[in-house]
């Protein structure tokens, strides 16, 4: 897909997220543009690429080198564009493998000046005998001679903790308030409304949901219906087609508090 098709759906998309938190459009069109001209973060982006490249050449490390961050998924974007956006205190995300969420949620809390991300991830290598989603097959396994997060630039990893091992294990003694939590570990439906039940309690009251490949269940729409939470869901940049592949929630969205919408 070419990265200029992507860039007008980021666009639209942008309008979307705007839309839905009541933003004024231009001002967030304007932290998407930002994040266009950092050349400092593509400049380490594309270090990564050099590097790990020796051991990994699928995804976006076929390419040797990139000329903008179009190139990535849209959910790479929209996590950038919240983060600047929202000013978390606390981001968890529950999966990892490269690190491409990863490495835009610490670029803008970077730009943010504040902030902490908790990632949370248990590595392919080490679950392959565990009853994973069918769909995931080897895609996720860490290539010898990298770690888990390898896209994730020295420069980033101040603002960064690394939690390993299985989340159903360990986010339940994760003891702070979270704003902003992000689900793209096992996708397989039980697993994900398990994640979702653990963290609930320690979301803050102003919280954003968000989960990956909602193709691959019905997971999140569950917990949306069952929370009463009007999602937004985000279409891919063409990247992988116009899959509806991120969902995204509100927790004070104003629509959650009308019946007809949401249910009751």
């Amino acid at each position: 897909m070419d990265a200029f098709i992507c860039r007008e759906i980021n666009k639209m998309t942008i309008t979307l997220l705007a839309d839905y938190f009541g933003a004024p459009e231009l001002e967030i069109q304007q932290i998407y543009q930002e994040l266009l001209d950092d050349k400092q973060f593509l400049g380490e982006i594309n270090q990564q690429l050099a590097f790990c490249r020796q051991y990994h050449q699928k995804g976006i490390f076929r390419h040797e080198s990139l000329d903008s961050v179009d190139w990535f998924g849209i959910q790479r974007i929209l996590l950038y564009v919240l983060v600047r956006m929202r000013q978390p205190e606390v981001f968890v995300e529950t999966g990892v493998f490269y690190g491409g969420n990863t490495a835009f949620i610490l670029n803008a809390l970077r730009r943010n000046g504040k902030g902490h991300l908790y990632s949370f991830d248990l590595a392919a290598n080490e679950i392959q005998d565990l009853n994973r989603h069918h769909l995931v097959g080897d895609s996720e396994i860490i290539p010898a001679g990298l770690d888990v997060g390898f896209m994730v630039h020295e420069n980033l990893k101040k603002a960064w903790t690394l939690i390993r091992g299985h989340s159903h294990q360990t986010l339940p003694l994760f003891d702070k308030q979270i704003d902003i939590f992000m689900h793209d570990s096992d996708h397989a439906h039980n697993f994900v409304l398990r994640e979702f039940e653990i963290i609930w309690p320690k979301l803050s009251e102003n919280a954003v949901i968000l989960a990956d490949d909602l193709n691959w269940a019905n997971a999140f729409f569950q917990v949306c219906v069952e929370r009463r939470l009007l999602p937004l869901i985000i279409t891919d940049n063409g990247k992988s087609g116009l899959l509806a592949r991120t969902g995204l929630a509100w927790l004070q969205h104003p629509a959650n508090t009308k019946l007809d919408m949401v249910g009751g």
